[in-house]
């Protein structure tokens, strides 16, 4: 996969990324959302999704042989792979000869666990070690790698409020080891000096670049408002992670997003969330198990169904782990739940009759939504509901045209020669007064030509 330019730093598509993790733990999951975040920000990110027990490891160590960076996801059952631990050995090796960068991420795992081989970390190592014992050398390799790579400064799950801002984390993270390896093969293959008073391509590039800086940033502040989305979901059943995936890919996506999953329940905040739904163009409604015994969700569904005869917001059903039909005709344990909320409120018949209808309504269940069942796991499943939603906004970012980005250097040039037009006819000047460093200085008078059409093009 090629990799293009992280801001003004060209990244060389042989700075490839290897990620080291324990399969079937990560992939369904945090491991799909990772690789996708790298991969969106031109990343060029290996890993062995599909873990075949036999398979020519070889492979792999090439793999992490033609990589600058690797990322070593330590989880508890991390040291139940041999596979993992042969891996780790390789990229220890490459990084005592600094050939490689590793970046341990301790997911869901104290750092002290991992490095004294405690807890079901060390129990799990222990399990591995009886089983190999008639390989004491591979063991020996083993250990030294669990001691070695966590000392490494790394980052922890714990350390971040959810997965998506972990997920953030690491690539930044990997994105600016990138541009520090970048910047040093650079300054090696170009260390010629210059005289004063002259200037290489690059360094006028960067000059000039970085003096608009404060106001590219500016600019990125003013960014419109977008259209709003609001999840409604049991909070009870899928707070974790499903639910932060699926803000995270929206808002990655930029569509705005309102879902009150961090607020204390209770009246006070009944108005602000019925106030959110109406300012919404579209609602995600998150049928689950436990969804009917939640009279917050029900009482947001009926909102939702009354906007949605107005014609002001579009509703998706989405079916996660419950069957479509049990939604619809209240059976199986949806069912169940459903019955025992109407038990909780039978002083409230009006309320349990309009939360009955909303359920049965084919303004909202009826209409054909998403379902889990449908998609082979958690991460396909959200990529399915940001292309919907993407697909209803008209004015969603991702609809626009998408068009060839350019590089800094092309930007620049463009500026350049726009600039140089401009001063041929402001400042009429005989030919041979012409002077391609005057004109490049006279650039520096309009930052602001550079700044939108770097906005524009890039």
């Amino acid at each position: 996969m090629a990799v293009s330019s992280f801001s003004d730093e060209e990244i060389p598509p042989q700075h490839q990324v290897f990620i080291n993790y324990r399969g079937d733990e990560l992939r369904k999951s945090f491991l799909g959302f990772l690789v996708k975040a790298m991969r969106d920000a031109k990343i060029n990110v290996f890993t062995d999704q599909i873990e075949v027990k036999g398979r020519d490891i070889q492979n792999l160590f090439s793999r992490i042989e033609e990589s600058r960076v690797a990322v070593a996801i330590l989880s508890e059952r991390y040291t139940q792979s041999s596979w993992c631990l042969d891996e780790l050995v390789k990229m220890k090796e490459r990084n005592d000869q600094d050939k490689l960068v590793v970046i341990p991420i301790f997911y869901r795992l104290d750092a002290n666990n991992c490095k004294r081989l405690e807890g079901p970390f060390g129990d799990n190592f222990r399990k591995l070690e009886r089983e190999y014992r008639s390989e004491p050398e591979r063991i020996k390799k083993w250990k030294e790698a669990l001691i070695y790579i966590p000392q490494k400064i790394g980052l922890t799950s714990a350390g971040h409020r959810d997965e998506p801002e972990l997920v953030d984390s690491i690539v930044k993270e990997v994105k600016k080891v990138l541009i520090d390896m970048s910047r040093k093969d650079r300054d090696n293959s170009h260390n010629s000096t210059n005289t004063e008073g002259q200037f290489t391509k690059h360094q006028i590039e960067n000059n000039i670049i970085s003096s608009f800086e404060p106001l590219m940033a500016e600019l990125d502040r003013l960014q419109p408002r977008l259209r709003q989305v609001f999840v409604n979901f049991c909070n009870d059943e899928l707070g974790d992670n499903f639910i932060r995936h699926l803000v995270w890919a929206l808002r990655d996506s930029g569509i705005n997003v309102f879902t009150d999953s961090y607020k204390v329940k209770g009246s006070g905040q009944k108005k602000e969330v019925f106030t959110s739904i109406e300012k919404s163009n579209i609602a995600l409604a998150i049928f689950s198990k436990r969804y009917s015994e939640s009279n917050r969700c029900l009482n947001e569904l009926v909102m939702m169904e009354e906007l949605v005869k107005e014609g002001k917001l579009v509703v998706i059903p989405v079916f996660y782990n419950v069957k479509t039909n049990e939604v619809r005709r209240l059976e199986g344990e949806f069912g169940k739940h459903f019955t025992n909320t109407k038990e909780r409120f039978a002083m409230e018949p009006m309320m349990v009759e309009s939360w009955e209808k909303s359920l049965k309504s084919s303004t909202v269940t009826g209409r054909i939504g998403l379902s889990s069942e449908a998609h082979i796991n958690e991460f396909a499943l959200v990529g399915a509901i940001v292309r919907e939603v993407t697909r209803l906004l008209p004015n969603s970012p991702r609809r626009r045209r998408r068009r060839r980005k350019l590089g800094i250097g092309e930007v620049f040039l463009r500026a350049l020669t726009a600039t140089f037009i401009f001063a041929l006819f402001i400042y009429p000047m005989p030919m041979p007064d012409v002077n391609f460093f005057k004109i490049g200085k006279l650039l520096l008078g309009f930052p602001f030509l550079v700044v939108v059409l770097y906005k524009i093009l890039c």
